[in-house]
């Protein structure tokens, strides 16, 4: 991975990846306090419990270790059992957000722009098909709950925080290559790969009008890619902002998993 270079701009202002490990590092702590509320205990690898003020002293690595192991302990009944209340508020908001008719009240949209040197396209298609398995999901973004599913193949079952706003949400995705027609994002004609993506809520497979749109263009010797994020216009436009952070650090992982993959 030493050819390997990553830039990355959100809504057209550059971030770097140490601004960005800070918000991985503070959506780690948020994640680990909250669990702790709900009543589950992080445990260290040698089996210690820690409580929270012993969690706001430990450095940003082991906060992010101690996440993905929180996670994965867990597991996915248990996440689903722990968070049960919280999703059914998190249902209930976003049919609130869309009592409008979407074509009415329109989208926020927010845009990630990722430019990666030193990767093979395929390897970088390999690994987004990946993302679901194991921890991976947890250790490119702490506030991955569960994942299950291909979504460049079949629906995708996703527990996540749009945003880094509010509280995880219970959905599945869709994928395909056209472009919602309610969205107004523009087909680059330059970027040849689309993918593009509704999101239901799981209990009652209604569309909360959220996604993405991730358009691609293969470099010599990496990619370009243009992801697009919206929500409904009657819901925060804090959600479309925070979650272009969300995708620097989802995208921008998997590039540097492909990355290593194929060194």
């Amino acid at each position: 991975m030493t050819n390997f270079k990553l830039d990355i701009e959100i809504n057209n202002e550059t971030y770097t990846e140490t601004q960005l490990n800070r918000y991985k590092y503070e959506r780690a702590l948020h994640f680990l306090h909250e669990v702790i509320d709900l009543g589950f205990t992080p445990k260290t690898s040698d089996g210690q419990s820690v409580t929270p003020i012993e969690l706001n002293w430990m450095t940003p690595a082991d906060v992010l270790a101690l996440a993905v192991a929180t996670h994965t302990a867990m597991g996915s009944a248990g996440t689903l059992d722990l968070f049960k209340d919280i999703l059914i508020d998190s249902d209930n908001r976003w049919h609130a957000f869309n009592q409008r008719p979407i074509e009415e009240q329109g989208v926020w949209i927010g845009t990630t722009h990722l430019t990666a040197h030193g990767i093979d396209p395929a390897s970088f298609g390999a690994a987004m098909g990946g993302l679901q398995n194991g921890d991976i999901p947890f250790q490119i973004m702490p506030e991955h709950y569960y994942f299950a599913g291909d979504i460049t193949k079949e629906p995708q079952t996703i527990m996540e925080t749009f945003g880094m706003l509010g509280e995880p949400t219970l959905t599945y995705g869709t994928g395909g290559k056209e472009i919602p027609s309610y969205v107004n994002v523009d087909r680059l004609t330059d970027h040849p790969g689309i993918l593009a993506g509704e999101t239901f809520l799981k209990h009652d497979d209604f569309n909360i009008h959220v996604g993405a749109i991730h358009q691609i263009q293969p470099l010599p010797d990496g990619l370009d890619i243009v992801s697009s994020y919206f929500c409904p216009k009657d819901a925060p436009k804090t959600i479309a902002d925070g979650h272009t952070i969300h995708f620097a650090l989802e995208l921008g992982g998997a590039l540097q998993l492909a990355a290593q993959q194929q060194a």
